[in-house]
């Protein structure tokens, strides 16, 4: 049986649909481990800072500036 422009039978196009799969799987797997050993040598580098005690900072608290019940 000759099944479309691929030729050969319908297990024949599934094996090779099948083995497809994989192989993207396989590349999407290094991907993700390559950018997410990125990030986290990009996160690595972030300079931190440090607050001494007395130091004034800002304080925004994002559940109470997103709540639509508070006045203008």
């Amino acid at each position: 049986m000759d099944y479309g422009k691929h030729g050969g039978s319908i297990m024949k196009r599934l094996l090779e649909i099948t083995e497809k799969v994989l192989q993207l799987r396989e590349v999407a797997r290094r991907v993700i481990w390559k950018s997410q050993a990125e990030l986290d040598r990009k996160f690595e580098e972030m300079k931190t800072q440090e607050f001494q005690k007395g130091d004034l900072v800002w304080y925004f608290d994002k559940l109470a500036a997103m709540r639509h019940d508070t006045k203008f």
